[in-house]
């Protein structure tokens, strides 16, 4: 997907103030509207987006965002999208929505067209949380067919709040516009993101001091098995404040990666933050500059800050409101906290550094340009003895020594005055690895019990603990010792707490074999994980994602029952790609003395990332492993 995306950029100032326009088509819908059945550029639509258009305009250094929006209803999946939800930023009364305004549309048995409008007292604020609300409302007598339209104004504290404009989503979009109206005295660099097969409209009108932006009829994206962030398949603008026109003449702003750094280290809530003492914290500190190493120290701090600190699930690159009343409330950002870890780890002796990072889910950061929003937290960074360490203290699961997987394989900004930029993850050491051990019995019913052993290291390790103790016991066996033949009990995990340990995970089975005739059948893929293959589809869109590299090896003994034999084994199988990044083989053994059958599974990954071009190669390899992990041990009665 990478190489279809073709950026366009510009950089525009003037020095006028416009007037808003209103939306005359709000209410006004054509007769081919009315008439439309599907969608004729993807079919399979739920629904599609007429009509999605906004204007940001200016008054007094505060932006104002008008937003127009039209939706056809063309399945009955579709009709939930009747139940809509306007988000703004509460906090401080940064940001408000009003003038809401909601149609439907349907027409009646004879084709006479119906208008029904959104009475005002079902539109409520409903607060998100802290720091979010939405405006909430439901359209009425929403149908397949139905029409539901409407507009409303945003009025925003200042131009942080702009934000990208995507064309489309999930939903298939006929025609998407925006228009932004230039503040005076202010110049912005947009970037446009765009598929080459869809072309973009682009008008700069310098006699009303606006910009605009259009496309046209554009699929929905739906989401795809280890997909990247969705918004890096989106065609959508980006923009970013580039220059102020004051007192002091033109001022370039943050139109080079060092100047971002600057900035960055002269915010009140960001570089400020890092000169902060902490209360109750010198005796600890004293603590740490004992111990032997600074691998040590650098442990001790952060494993200080992640039994102290909770996470209210916020993510920002600042510390909003300061790391003395984080740390104060123990409570705080992703930001605040790994402001206070950057915070404790100098204090402790340590070379320590924030770093801008965009997680997976966020989206890859294109470097270009230096785009601030491509960021969605900070960590903090530290080198020692050639290791370079990432660490997020929000993450009570994760050891200091390995690079957390929501960064892994993307690109940073190592925020440090003098040898700060740019810096690209990569780890090609650790892996996702398990071995799972599995000693079954058969009796002569068709019968199987057994116990099983899964040990799992490094990504594996982390992976599962995180869902332990997300999800809890219960719910992580029905998860990850998921198997549809047999019912596992006395499940136990150990070693829990050492980080150099693999998590071992133990527990039991059973189950009643299929059969049929004078045969049974045992499966031999139990407890991989690999039971549906998640490349069917015949197109994809997205590059593939698998976070890591991988390796599981499973090793099966199964004692079968007397009055049974082996018909002929599967044959071994070895399987590669050209380029030998994927690996598959099976082994089975038969022990006729102890009249034991063994199987020994390897499946290889060495490679986590794939293109999109490259899924057709990737679909075939999937495509015959799964065939190889079905294939039963076929037992016949003598």
């Amino acid at each position: 997907m990478k190489q279809l995306l073709s950026a366009l950029s510009c950089i525009f100032i003037f020095l006028s103030a416009v007037t808003a326009q209103d939306f005359p088509t709000f209410g006004y819908v054509t007769a081919e509207e009315i008439a439309l059945k599907e969608c004729a550029f993807d079919k399979e639509a739920a629904a599609v987006v007429l009509l999605d258009e906004a204007v940001v305009n200016h008054d007094n250094g505060s932006m104002i965002t008008y937003r127009h929006v039209r939706i056809k209803i063309l399945k009955e999946s579709g009709i939930e999208l009747a139940n809509i939800e306007i988000p703004y930023y509460r906090k401080d009364n940064l940001e408000t929505v009003d003038r809401i305004e909601a149609k439907v549309i349907n027409t009646d048995n004879n084709g006479q067209v119906e208008i029904t409008d959104v009475e005002k007292k079902s539109v409520y604020k409903k607060e998100k949380n802290q720091y979010w609300n939405n405006m909430v409302f439901a359209f009425p007598r929403v149908k397949v067919g139905s029409i539901i339209e409407y507009q409303y104004r945003k009025l925003s504290d200042n131009y942080n709040f702009l934000s990208d404009w995507q064309f489309h989503n999930y939903l298939p979009v006929v025609k998407s516009a925006f228009t932004l109206y230039i503040p005076p005295r202010l110049e912005f660099t947009y970037q446009v993101q765009k598929v080459d097969d869809y072309p973009v409209i682009i008008k700069n009108k310098p006699e009303d001091a606006s910009v605009y932006f259009e496309m046209n009829n554009l699929p929905g994206l739906d989401n795809e098995s280890y997909m990247d962030a969705r918004k890096d398949y989106l065609q959508k603008i980006s923009f970013q404040l580039s220059g102020i026109n004051d007192r002091m003449g033109f001022q370039k702003q943050n139109t080079t990666w060092k100047m971002v750094i600057n900035d960055f280290l002269s915010l009140s809530v960001f570089g400020t933050q890092l000169r902060k003492n902490l209360s109750g914290v010198s005796e600890f500190i004293d603590e740490v500059k004992k111990l032997g190493s600074d691998e040590a120290k650098l442990k001790a701090v952060y494993d200080y800050v992640r039994t102290n600190m909770n996470w209210n699930g916020f993510n920002s690159r600042y510390a909003g409101d300061g790391v003395k009343d984080a740390w104060n409330k123990k409570t705080g950002s992703n930001g605040e906290i790994n402001l206070i870890l950057i915070n404790l780890l100098r204090e402790a002796g340590l070379d320590a550094d924030p770093l801008l990072v965009s997680e997976r889910w966020h989206g890859a950061v294109k470097t270009n340009y230096p785009f601030i929003d491509q960021f969605n937290t900070v960590y903090a960074y530290v080198e020692l003895n050639g290791k370079k360490y990432y660490l997020d203290a929000t993450d009570k699961i994760n050891p200091a020594a390995i690079i957390p997987k929501d960064i892994l394989n993307t690109t940073a900004l190592w925020v440090n005055r003098k040898n700060g930029g740019l810096v690209t993850i990569t780890n090609n050491n650790l892996i996702f690895s398990e071995y799972i051990h599995t000693l079954a019995v058969i009796d002569v019913a068709g019968n199987a019990t057994g116990e099983t052993t899964v040990k799992s290291e490094g990504y594996a390790r982390v992976e599962k603990l995180a869902a332990l103790k997300k999800y809890g016991e219960e719910k992580f066996v029905t998860t990850y010792m998921k198997n549809d033949d047999f019912k596992t009990d006395s499940f136990k995990i150990t070693n829990k707490e050492t980080d150099s340990l693999p998590a071992e995970q133990e527990f039991k089975f059973s189950g009643k074999l299929k059969t049929s005739g004078d045969y049974l059948f045992f499966p031999m893929n139990n407890f991989t994980g690999f039971y549906q293959n998640p490349f069917v589809g015949d197109k994809r869109f997205s590059d593939i994602n698998f976070g890591y590299a991988r390796k599981i090896t499973t090793y099966t003994s199964v004692k079968l029952p007397p009055n049974y034999v082996t018909e002929t084994l599967p044959p071994p199988v070895r399987m590669t790609t050209p380029d030998k990044d994927i690996f598959y083989s099976r082994t089975l053994n038969y022990d006729k003395e102890n009249h034991i059958v063994e199987c020994l599974y390897t499946i290889e990954f060495k490679k986590s990332r794939y293109e999109y071009f490259e899924y057709n190669v990737l679909q075939q390899v999937y495509k015959k492993m799964f065939d190889y992990l079905k294939e039963p041990l076929v037992l016949k009665k003598k």
